[in-house]
């Protein structure tokens, strides 16, 4: 139990019998019945380099044992770090905030340096480089993504400048390489392959994916979300691939995608399943109209929250902690003339026939 570090993160908080740990990343408390008016100093002497035994001759403390199962229990309650390795120096420099986000999510220094290498060393796909495609994009590279997959053939038009992340001398270039370039100003050690082609029924037998792909993320419309979406499907889930749809949005409201792990989560067809079951009864006597070049326009906050939120999930998959998602088994909508989020759960169905066997 050595080499323990108070968190960066955490404000203590003493009244006469009792002690709070306030954990200001997450807006938790860890309160402990304790009337001991050294006990916050003594903590600050959790350095990462002070041992407890040099704490307890330091304050003359006999009962070392008491000590080390409240410092046991700390260490649980990811209020004490386990400082095993030092950070490098360029990191505690540029990316402490990272760091920090990422101790949250592991019990020692080596655990968030592995993830750091993890983060580094995934492939993700990302299909369309749109409002939310480009946006995604530039998040996971700021996150310390390295490796990324484009795919999309369309250039940058005057019409997308109010939404993308594209500027008005890159008007008529091919919005992937003028990502590619804006990405590796960021990071010059990314690697991005192009795939300068669109999302097609037969894709992914023109195209051979890396052995190791460890996310895709669908950002593609055209034809329409639900048939590029479903490509995407069943190909990750015949490879068991976990997946993000990117989202959507019309007006007011954006569509939160969601976030599948095959044969684990709700997938492609679950959701759909749901939805016809749920349209089946709601819009029973409701007649569509058809409309020819029917858009209802898009709108930048809403398209950023959907690819934060899709990053979010994508960053808990890439580091492993898929114990932490928001987006599986879920459908998130935005109401932004309300400022509400509503949720469905929608949970994995037997009588699915992608997964309802497994």
């Amino acid at each position: 139990m050595d080499n323990l570090r108070l968190r960066r993160s955490i404000g203590i908080v003493t009244t006469e019998q009792y002690i709070d740990f306030f954990k200001s990343n997450t807006r938790e408390s860890v309160i402990l019945k304790m009337n001991n008016p050294k006990i916050v100093t003594l903590l600050q002497c959790f350095d990462g380099n002070t041992s407890i035994q040099q704490v307890c001759e330091k304050y003359q403390i006999s009962n070392i044992a008491q000590l080390e199962k409240l410092l046991k229990y700390l260490h649980k309650e990811h209020i004490l770090i386990h400082q095993d390795v030092p950070y490098p120096l360029d990191f505690v420099t540029n990316k402490i905030r990272l760091l920090n986000l990422l101790e949250d999510y592991c019990h020692s220094t080596s655990e968030v340096m592995a993830k750091v290498k993890d983060l580094a060393n995934k492939t993700v796909l990302i299909i369309g480089l749109g409002a939310v495609g480009s946006f995604i994009a530039m998040q996971l590279v700021q996150l310390g993504v390295s490796n990324l997959i484009f795919v999309d053939k369309d250039c940058v038009d005057e019409s997308n400048l109010h939404r993308q992340y594209y500027f008005e001398e890159q008007i008529g270039k091919p919005k992937s390489k003028v990502l590619q370039q804006e990405i590796l100003a960021i990071n010059p050690d990314c690697h991005i392959k192009i795939i300068d082609d669109f999302l097609t029924e037969d894709f992914f037998k023109k195209y051979e994916m890396p052995a190791h792909l460890d996310l895709i993320i669908n950002c593609a419309d055209e034809p329409n979300v639900d048939k590029t979406s479903r490509i995407v499907a069943e190909y990750a889930m015949e490879k068991r691939i976990p997946h993000i749809i990117g989202g959507g949005y019309n007006l007011h409201l954006t569509l939160i995608g969601q976030t599948i792990i095959p044969f684990q989560t709700a997938c492609f067809e679950c959701f759909n399943l749901f939805l016809k079951e749920l349209n089946d009864t709601s819009l029973r006597n409701v007649k569509k109209l058809h409309r020819e070049n029917r858009k209802l326009g898009s709108f930048a906050p809403l398209s950023g929250i959907a690819s934060n939120l899709a990053v979010l999930d994508a960053f808990k998959l890439l580091i492993g902690r898929a114990d932490k998602l928001q987006q599986a088994n879920k459908r998130i909508e935005f109401n932004s003339a309300l400022h509400q989020f509503s949720v469905m759960q929608v949970n994995r169905s037997k009588k699915c026939k992608w997964c309802g066997n497994e």
